[in-house]
């Protein structure tokens, strides 16, 4: 049940977390400012578009991004690239917790494993319901 220590007092789960969170975001920022760019190269402005095919559309998140990848709902590869940023983004303390479990787990910390599993189902429940 010992959480393994380093030399600032962080655990290896919050650095590794820090550094996932990190990527996640840098990640994403680098998605959305491909599309942000290949939109500008395309329609020659940054305006809004009330275009339908902009838009996050699906039953669910998770039959969104399976939609995605077979290659629906997306105005080209501007929306693609900014839709993959934000979804990167959405996944991204998805992923944390996930991780989260996975770490507890191999610490044997029964407790941290229900809590964390626990928020994972909410999260997933909210996904699959938006």
């Amino acid at each position: 049940m010992s959480i393994n220590r380093l030399g600032g007092g962080e655990s290896r789960l919050e650095t590794g977390i820090s550094y996932l969170l990190i990527a996640g975001v840098i990640v994403s920022l680098v998605l959305e400012i491909i599309g942000i760019i290949f939109f500008y190269r395309s329609y020659g402005h940054l305006a809004i578009s009330q275009d339908a095919r902009m838009f996050i559309q699906g039953h669910d998140f998770f039959s969104f991004i399976y939609e995605l990848f077979q290659g629906k709902h997306v105005a080209g590869n501007a929306a693609l690239f900014m839709t993959a940023g934000v979804m990167v983004l959405i996944l991204t303390p998805y992923i944390r917790v996930i991780a989260s479990v996975i770490y507890f787990g191999w610490e044997k910390n029964i407790k941290y494993v229900v809590i964390t599993l626990f928020v994972l189902v909410v999260i997933t429940v909210s996904l699959a319901l938006h």
